[in-house]
């Protein structure tokens, strides 16, 4: 009998779907008024999943309709989804030939939606196939990938089950070391998840291993370890599989009555469940049983029904093994009429199987033969598109000509255009440098001789002098005139890093205000000096703040000043705080220079939001997109 391993494998993605098949009824009514959109694929997927184990032939259209509409949708994941499903049906009903069809439809669409987890399923999926059809090679590449993708995914439960899967193509190629040890993984990997059932599932598959090593004696404790734990799960599908798998135990053993016992518990758990291949299979352990003690009449009402149950399924390879059974059973009763005609129907599908392996054969070669011809046609057809490729490729090398002069005379203007930017780029750099200079050098020399020359006169004027107060204002107007000269020098000179220069002037200013004044200053800019201002914002960022720290000294009473400039999504936030007694924004408008610090804000492109509560301090706040 085929081992299902579709069952338990892929539980994990139709979860609870025995007590889901109730509500089958009222999915297929959702269906008839759902929209045709990426909703009712999944719909679809639901319903078909609702009753895969019940009646996987009655799911598979619920599958392809999902399939079908997902296709017309172009929604990738969906097709994935329901083609898998697709492929599952197929092997739930032991046809896998048309399950591998339909998983090798489902994988790429699981790689081109490129979700991790679904690729790690899809290639489980079409491992398991390969496994019922004993292609163990390409089982175990499966596995490879499929271990592959659930590790980049962390789940555990995934690499459980594969490694399970490992040990049924180890276990197939009686490589039993190899089966074992991959049990040993599964393990691992289902008490990480913490999947109780699976766990229950590799205690039943060391009680085969064994089985076929001929230890049974050791293999019983697996098997009732299994039961055990299926029990406390209520896993009424699993329930009948070990049953039947400690009644081999048993029968092995030749203790046929605890054989007979453990068989009909698993006949009842099989009956809750439909599954009529299953029923079949645990009526032929019966009719073995009876026929071992002899008791053939019982013997052959057992494999009667698990005979009429495979023929009722079309299953033929089992239907002539049962058959066969049957034959056996008749001829140790003395019944040879009986036994020669169900040896008769053993050898009619034991034809017919072969007439079909032979049909599916003839109907490969002969697809091989109509893709030959196809591939000689097609080969025809390119000598001819290689003739007309050639009268078109002079052409084409015109055209191609024609395009590239077009594009060098489009990049040389470019270049050229881009020339003459940087050319009145540096010009105007030249010319700042240039201004810079002569400011510097000429008008704050001479500023400065002011500056020194009236404060001799002053000094050596007799105090209450009239001149002597005249000197002193031209004195201080001088040294007022370099600081603002200083910084329009500071504003226009190009530099490297305008975001460093504005921080160490902020700095600077701030320090010799505070100090002035007797107040507490703060300033925190981080990451100020890494960013690139033009000098329209350097210049006006600076003002603002400089009028702001100015008014916050003059008018506040303050004894602290906070000052901080942050980088944030491509904003500059500049804040300027005081704790000082405050005024009514809206008796003085035009006051205090607020409306220069606005016209700057406004020049860059920047907003500015002044607020003020009275004997609670004074916030200007500067926002620059950069």
């Amino acid at each position: 009998m085929p081992k299902l391993l579709s069952f338990v494998f892929l539980m994990c993605f139709f979860t609870n779907l025995h007590a889901q098949v109730s509500k089958t009824d009222s999915l297929i009514g959702i269906l008839q008024h759902a929209q045709e959109d990426t909703n009712k694929v999944h719909l679809y997927w639901k319903t078909g999943a609702s009753i895969i184990y019940q009646d996987p032939q009655k799911a598979i259209p619920y599958f392809k309709q999902g399939t079908i509409l997902a296709t017309r949708l172009g929604f990738v994941a969906g097709m994935e989804k329901c083609l898998n499903a697709t492929s599952l049906a197929f092997s739930v009903n032991a046809k896998y030939d048309s399950a591998l069809i339909y998983i090798n439809y489902a994988i790429p669409h699981a790689i081109k939606a490129g979700n991790i987890r679904r690729l790690a399923l899809a290639y489980l999926n079409r491992a398991d196939v390969y496994t019922n059809l004993n292609d163990f090679p390409a089982a175990l590449k499966d596995c490879d990938m499929a271990i592959l993708y659930a590790e980049k995914a962390k789940n555990n439960d995934a690499l459980g089950r594969i490694y399970s899967i490992m040990n049924s193509i180890y276990s197939g190629l009686k490589q039993y070391p190899e089966a074992f040890a991959a049990i040993d993984k599964s393990d691992r990997y289902f008490n990480l998840s913490g999947s109780r059932q699976m766990v229950a599932m590799n205690y039943s598959e060391r009680g085969e291993l064994l089985v076929k090593l001929g230890e049974p004696a050791k293999a019983l404790h697996y098997f009732k370890d299994a039961i055990a734990i299926a029990d406390s799960l209520e896993d009424v599908e699993n329930l009948a599989a070990y049953y039947n798998g400690i009644s081999e135990v048993y029968f092995n053993l030749k203790n046929y009555a605890e054989a007979t016992s453990a068989a009909n518990m698993s006949l009842q758990y099989a009956k809750q469940t439909g599954n009529t291949r299953q029923e079949a299979g645990i009526y032929e352990s019966l009719s073995n049983i009876e026929s071992a003690k002899n008791n053939f009449p019982k013997a052959i009402e057992y494999g009667i029904k698990a005979f009429t149950m495979l023929r009722e399924e079309k299953d033929l390879e089992r239907e002539m093994l049962s058959a066969t059974s049957l034959a056996d059973v008749f001829s140790k009763a003395g019944d040879n009429k009986h036994a020669f005609y169900y040896l008769k129907i053993s050898r009619k599908l034991n034809d017919s199987l072969v007439k079909q392996q032979f049909t599916i054969e003839t109907a490969n070669l002969q697809t091989i033969f109509a893709v030959k011809q196809k591939d000689k046609e097609i080969e025809l057809l390119n000598k001819d598109k290689e003739l007309q490729q050639q009268k078109l490729q002079k052409q084409r090398l015109l055209m191609l000509g024609v395009l590239l002069l077009i594009v060098l005379g489009l990049t040389g203007a470019w270049l050229l255009f881009n020339r003459n930017k940087l050319r009145s780029r540096m010009k105007e750099l030249e010319l700042r440098n240039q201004i810079a200079a002569d400011l510097h050098d000429e008008v704050g020399s001479s500023l400065s001789s002011i500056n020194i020359l009236s404060q001799m006169v002053s000094d050596k004027s007799e105090a209450g002098s009239p001149h002597k107060s005249m000197l002193a204002k031209m004195s201080s107007n001088a040294r007022e005139t370099v600081d603002k000269m200083s910084d329009i020098v500071w504003m226009i000179k190009p530099g490297e890093n305008e975001g460093e220069s504005l921080k160490q002037r902020m700095e600077r200013f701030l320090y010799e205000m505070g100090s002035a004044a007797d107040l507490q200053t703060s300033l925190e800019a981080e990451g100020l000096e890494l960013v690139k201002l033009s000098m329209h914002q350097r210049k006006n960022i600076y003002l603002v703040f400089k009028e702001a720290v100015n008014n916050a000294v003059k008018y506040s009473a303050t004894e602290k000043i906070y000052v901080s400039v942050n980088i944030e999504n491509g904003n500059l936030n500049l804040i300027v705080k005081d704790e000082g007694t405050g005024f009514d924004i809206e008796k003085t408008k035009n006051g205090n220079g607020l409306g220069n610090m606005k016209n700057r804000a406004k020049e860059i492109d920047g907003s500015l939001v002044l607020t003020s509560e009275i004997n609670s301090g004074t916030t200007v706040q500067l926002n620059v997109h950069l």
